[in-house]
């Protein structure tokens, strides 16, 4: 009687039919559909709270350098002429380094061109692996996943666009097209 019982059960106990295994395979694609584009949205919510992070470490830096700035007596001033000497005073000492500063808004500058002054990157913290790029010119410091060109920013990419030049205060616009 056990050996006819365990042949039943053995027939029983087959594979999984065709129709079983389209079913499970729909069910699946059912749900990716869903999750998929879940995380994907994660990446890109990831980006965009990295680049206002990042924002956050460039207000700070902003704010740190006008504080200093006007506790050293400098005020902002129209347009100079075209002498590096009239922007010399425009340098905050941080005791560990210096920072030139725009003369017309006090803000650090996006490259400085006096020695070995401090840029806006120098004071972010950007690790080397974290796929965040930057550059920089004289009066933008681009940061951030997707930075494309570099002539004028855009509103294509995903980055944090810092433009030192700005009157009468330096701006910082985060571009999250791409992100």
């Amino acid at each position: 009687m056990n050996e006819k019982r365990s042949q039943i059960l053995t027939k029983k106990m087959g594979g999984v039919t065709l129709i079983e295994l389209v079913a499970v395979v729909v069910i699946l694609g059912i749900l990716a559909s869903f999750i998929l584009p879940k995380v994907i949205g994660l990446s890109s919510s990831a980006k965009i709270g990295v680049l206002n992070s990042i924002v956050g470490s460039m207000r700070s830096t902003i704010d740190m350098t006008k504080i200093k700035a006007h506790a050293g007596g400098l005020t902002p001033v129209g347009l100079m002429s075209g002498s590096q000497s009239l922007q010399t005073p425009y340098i905050v000492d941080f005791g560990w380094a210096s920072a030139e500063i725009d003369h017309r808004n006090l803000c650090p500058e996006s490259s400085a061109e006096l020695a070995d002054q401090l840029d806006m990157i120098d004071f972010l913290e950007l690790s080397a692996n974290s796929g965040i790029t930057s550059l920089t010119n004289n009066q933008y410091t681009l940061v951030g996943y997707d930075i494309p060109g570099f002539s004028i920013p855009t509103d294509q990419g995903c980055y944090i666009i810092y433009d030192s030049a700005g009157i009468p205060d330096c701006t910082l616009t985060v571009v999250t097209a791409d992100c």
